[in-house]
């Protein structure tokens, strides 16, 4: 995605109230590039401009395939990288901020995460390691979209918030490195989609 094109969405998403902020979408589109079958762009498209997406020009939906295709090879191409997209802040509670990078991302990715996570959590062919593996990554990931969960789950830890964020967030870049092939594991083993990748149940 050209510079140009970053911004112009960017200013888009920004002066739309009900739409998601950038680094969100960065997060959203994350989940869905790593989805086991292909998420149409009339199901997310809603999610990301809410009741602009009806009225939204070409120049909008253009950039938003540029924005999910530029994320799709940082996926399979590069490798992705979580920490050239955002951040963590010092101290831990400036990321629970409500323009908090990483607080945005979170977020983003949980919303798009749930168009597949609970069949493949669920299948009773997938075996134990990868369902704990999976759930582990997904709770990771979207862990600090919530103060409160992020909060019960460093008390749980031992640690402080400062010292959990920190691991949190090395734990989230490992996890984000090797989500698509986790995904991709698990879906195999589910057995819920053929290879043509489409849900059978």
């Amino acid at each position: 995605m050209s510079d140009s094109v970053q911004q112009q969405l960017q200013k888009y998403l920004d002066e739309h109230d009900h739409a998601m902020d950038f680094v969100q979408l960065q997060g959203y589109l994350f989940a869905l590039v790593c989805a086991p079958q292909p998420i149409e762009p009339e199901q997310w498209l809603v999610d990301v401009l809410g009741e602009q997406a009806a009225k939204s020009d070409e120049s909008v939906l253009f950039a938003l395939m540029n924005a999910q295709q530029q994320v799709s090879d940082q996926v399979y191409s590069e490798g992705f990288n979580l920490r050239k997209v955002v951040q963590l802040r010092q101290p831990w509670q400036h990321n629970f901020a409500n323009d908090a990078p990483i607080l945005l991302w979170s977020q983003g990715f949980a919303i798009g995460v749930s168009y597949y996570i609970e069949p493949l959590l669920t299948a009773q062919a997938v075996d134990d390691d990868s369902r704990e593996m999976l759930l582990q990554a997904v709770t990771v990931l979207s862990l600090l979209s919530e103060q409160q969960a992020f909060c019960a789950q460093a008390a749980q830890s031992g640690q402080s918030e400062q010292q959990f964020a920190e691991v949190l967030f090395d734990m989230m870049a490992d996890f984000s490195l090797g989500f698509a092939e986790l995904i991709e594991l698990v879906a195999v083993q589910s057995g819920l989609f053929d290879d043509e990748q489409e849900w059978d149940g």
